[in-house]
């Protein structure tokens, strides 16, 4: 599988889970707090490379691969993840300044759930859509409870590590598994020719 193939598979699993993410927000009201983007702001966020390899990728068609790579270098005492939005821009989606290619995690946390004692599925989100949302958290509660369809966080890691396991299987700090998914793209293509926008490779 070419690098871009692995790429496009990726960004399959995310538009499944987008939509899977839809379905499951439509019938419980779960959202985000508007003006939120308190769980960007955590130092202890954990990704796989592999989640960030549709964003390398991208970085390296527009010719900014080394200097993010650069970037996160040479700031190596910062934990916030790097795709961070200092300001909400009036035709933002919000604190990411890379939306269409942030990671697995990042599209997961506030609305999926995960396995815990007993194999029993828990609501995975924040606390102020407990506190802010509370009608649509409990709907979300029940949903899960009720064995109702909803995004499972192992499901989507292990579809990830189906792609490649060396880069799906470990988690890291966030800019660390930014850092090497960079490393990935821009070690795939030291002896290919980089596409550039408007081309794939």
């Amino acid at each position: 599988m070419t690098l871009y193939q692995k790429v496009q598979a990726v960004n399959r699993i995310f538009n499944q889970l987008d939509k899977d993410l839809d379905s499951f927000q439509n019938s419980t009201g779960l959202s985000c707090v508007a003006n939120c983007g308190l769980c960007c702001l955590k130092p202890d966020i954990n990704a796989t490379a592999l989640e960030f390899l549709p964003l390398a990728y991208h970085l390296l068609k527009n010719g900014e691969a080394e200097e993010w790579l650069e970037d996160l270098q040479n700031d190596k005492d910062n934990k916030i993840c790097p795709v961070l939005n200092k300001v909400i821009a009036p035709d933002s989606k919000g604190f990411c300044s890379e939306y269409a290619h942030r990671g697995l995690i990042c599209r997961l946390f506030g609305f999926s759930a995960m396995l815990h004692k007993n194999n029993t599925p828990t609501l995975v989100t924040c606390k102020p859509i407990k506190e802010q949302k509370s009608e649509a958290f409990n709907n979300a509660k029940a949903h899960i409870a009720a064995n109702k369809k909803y995004p499972l966080i192992s499901n989507y890691y292990m579809q990830l590590r189906s792609i490649d396991e060396s880069l799906g299987e470990e988690l890291f700090p966030i800019r660390v598994a930014l850092e090497k998914a960079i490393y990935a793209v821009l070690g795939y293509y030291a002896y290919r020719r980089a596409p550039r926008k408007g081309k794939v490779a």
